[in-house]
C-alpha cells in the first residue's frame, strides 16, 4: 500500500497538545502536500463541492463503525477506507434476509443483519428496528458465543438503548477475543464519556487513534477534546475526520454536519453555514445538515426560514433535536398551537423510545424541567446522574433542581458541569441564571457573559433571557 492512499498507514503527527487532547495522526499527504479536497486556498468551501448530548455518540456508534467491520476475528487490521458510495440499510437488509434463508447458520451474516437495523433507525427513526437488531445479534452469538461483529453488535446496542454501563462488557467481550478490535475500543470510549470517567475515556481514544486513524477514531478525538475545552483542536480533529471520509456517503455528511457544530457552538455562523450546505450538495434531504442550516437562519434572526428548514428536517427524520428547537421558534412566532404541537410530538418520541428499551431520563429532564413538570424533571434527572454521572447529567440535575427552587444544591451539580471547562454556552447560561438567584451577582455576570461569548445565538428559547439579565447585572454593577 502507497503513501497517501485513503485506506493506508497514516504517520504520526509530532504533537501533542495538553493532557485532553490526542497525538493524532497527520493528514493524509500526496506529494507531500496535505490532502484537503474539498477547500480552497482560503479555507472555505467551493461551490462545487459535491460530496453528525445528545445524539453525537449515537452515529459514531452506528455510521462510522459500520463500514470497518471484519469479515473475520483476524486483528489487527489496517485501517478501512469508508465505502465508495452511500450505504443503503435497508438493501442491506433485505440482501442479508435472503442470505439467511439460503445459510441459516451464517452466524456473521445474522450479526451484519443486527448492524443494518440499528442503522435503519438513523434512516426512519424508528427505535423498534432495536428490538429487531438484538435479536439478529441473539441468533449470531447462538451460533457463534464468539462472534465478535455481533459483541460490538450488542456493545452498539447498548449504546443506542443509552446503556452505558451495560456497553462496556460487550467491549471487554470482544477485546478478549480480538485485543485490537478498534470498533471495540470505540465503544470503549463512548461508554466512558457517557459515565464520566473521562480520564478513562482519553487513554481508550488514544490507544484507538494509534490503533486506526480514521473518521471514527479522529471524531472521538474531536469530542473529547471539545469536553475539555479545546475547541480549535477539536475542529482541527473534525477536519481530520472529513478529510479522510469518502465522499459522498453518509459518513462524510455526517462528519461535515459535526464541522459545522463546532463552528456554530462558538459562534462562527458563516462558517458553519458553508459546511451544512456542503452536506447538503452531497444530499439535498440530509436532516442533519437542513437542521444546522435552520439553526444558523435562528441565529440571523430568519425565524421564518429556520421554521422551514427544521420543518423539512422534521419530515425527513422526527427526531427531538429537530422537534423542540422547531415548537421554540413557532413559540416566539406567537404560533402557540403548532408549537404546542411539536412538544405534544417529542412525548410521544420518547414513549415510543422507552417501549423500544431506550433509557431517556436524561433527556427527558431536560425536556420537563424547561417545558413541563418541575417535580418530574427532578426525579428523571436524580435517575440520570445515578445511572451516568456527566457533566451533561451534572447540569441537567443542577438545572432541574434550580426549577425546584433547590439552589443551593442545584450550585453543587452546575459547578461540576464546569469542571473540564467545555466551551459550551448552555452550561454557562445555567450556572449563571443559578448564581443570580444565590445573590451571587458577580459570578452570574461572568457566567451569563462567558455564554454570549461562546455563541450569541446559543438558545433559540433563552438567548433574549441571558441579555436581558446580563444587561440588568451590568446595570446593577456600574450603580
Amino acid at each position: 500500500m502507497q503513501k497517501g492512499e485513503k485506506t493506508g498507514t497514516l504517520t504520526a503527527s509530532p504533537f501533542r497538545i495538553l493532557r485532553f487532547s490526542f497525538q493524532i495522526s497527520s493528514p493524509i499527504t500526496r506529494g507531500g502536500k496535505m490532502i484537503r479536497p474539498w477547500r480552497n486556498n482560503k479555507g472555505f468551501w467551493r461551490n462545487s463541492v459535491t460530496g453528525r448530548l445528545a445524539f453525537s455518540l449515537l452515529a459514531l456508534a452506528t455510521v462510522l463503525l459500520w463500514p470497518t467491520f471484519s469479515r473475520s476475528s483476524s486483528f489487527p487490521q489496517a485501517p478501512v477506507a469508508a465505502a465508495p458510495v452511500d450505504y443503503n440499510p435497508y438493501a442491506e437488509i433485505v440482501r442479508l434476509q435472503a442470505r439467511l434463508q439460503a445459510y441459516p447458520e451464517d452466524a456473521n451474516a445474522y450479526a451484519r443483519l443486527g448492524i443494518a437495523y440499528l442503522l435503519q433507525v438513523r434512516e426512519d427513526g424508528d427505535a423498534s428496528h432495536y428490538l429487531r437488531a438484538e435479536e439478529a445479534f441473539q441468533e449470531a452469538l447462538k451460533r457463534e458465543p464468539n462472534q465478535v461483529n455481533a459483541q460490538v453488535g450488542m456493545g452498539m446496542l447498548a449504546l443506542s438503548r443509552h446503556d452505558f454501563s451495560g456497553a462496556i462488557p460487550w467491549a471487554e467481550r470482544a477485546l478478549a477475543v480480538a485485543p485490537h478490535h478498534a470498533e471495540a475500543l470505540g465503544l470503549l470510549v463512548d461508554a466512558n464519556v457517557e459515565l464520566g470517567r473521562y480520564d478513562e475515556a482519553m487513554k481508550v481514544g488514544q490507544a484507538m487513534v494509534d490503533l486506526r486513524p480514521g473518521v471514527a477514531s479522529y471524531s472521538r478525538a474531536a469530542y473529547l477534546r471539545e469536553l475539555h475545552g479545546d475547541m480549535a483542536g477539536a475542529i482541527q480533529a473534525m477536519q481530520m475526520a472529513l478529510d479522510v471520509a469518502a465522499p459522498n456517503t453518509e459518513s462524510w455528511r455526517w462528519t461535515a454536519v459535526q464541522v459545522g457544530n463546532l463552528y456554530f457552538n462558538r459562534g462562527e455562523w458563516a462558517q458553519a453555514d458553508l459546511y451544512y450546505q456542503a452536506a447538503l450538495k452531497s444530499h439535498s434531504a440530509y436532516p442533519f445538515a437542513l437542521a444546522g442550516r435552520g439553526r444558523v437562519a435562528a441565529a440571523q434572526g430568519d425565524r421564518t426560514r429556520a421554521i422551514h428548514l427544521y420543518s423539512q428536517a422534521a419530515e425527513r427524520l422526527p427526531l427531538p433535536e429537530f422537534i423542540i428547537p422547531l415548537g421554540d421558534l413557532y413559540q416566539l412566532n406567537g404560533q402557540e398551537d403548532q408549537a404546542a404541537q411539536q412538544y405534544g410530538l417529542v412525548g410521544v418520541i420518547q414513549q415510543l423510545n422507552q417501549a423500544a428499551g431506550m433509557s431517556v431520563d436524561m433527556e427527558l429532564a431536560l425536556f420537563e424541567a424547561d417545558y413541563g413538570d418541575p417535580a418530574l424533571a427532578l426525579q428523571l434527572a436524580r435517575r440520570a446522574y445515578a445511572a451516568r454521572p456527566s457533566i451533561y447529567a451534572a447540569d441537567v440535575l443542577g438545572w432541574a433542581l434550580h426549577r425546584n427552587n433547590r439552589t443551593a444544591e442545584a450550585q453543587i451539580y452546575s459547578e461540576e458541569s464546569l469542571r473540564l471547562g467545555t466551551q459550551d454556552a448552555l452550561l454557562y447560561y445555567h450556572a449563571g441564571v443559578i448564581a443570580e438567584a444565590l445573590g451571587n451577582k458577580e459570578m452570574a455576570r461572568l457566567h451569563l457573559q462567558r455564554a454570549l461569548e461562546i455563541n450569541p445565538a446559543f438558545s433559540i428559547l433563552y438567548v433574549e433571557d441571558a441579555r436581558q439579565r446580563l444587561a440588568s447585572l451590568c446595570a446593577c454593577t456600574s450603580e
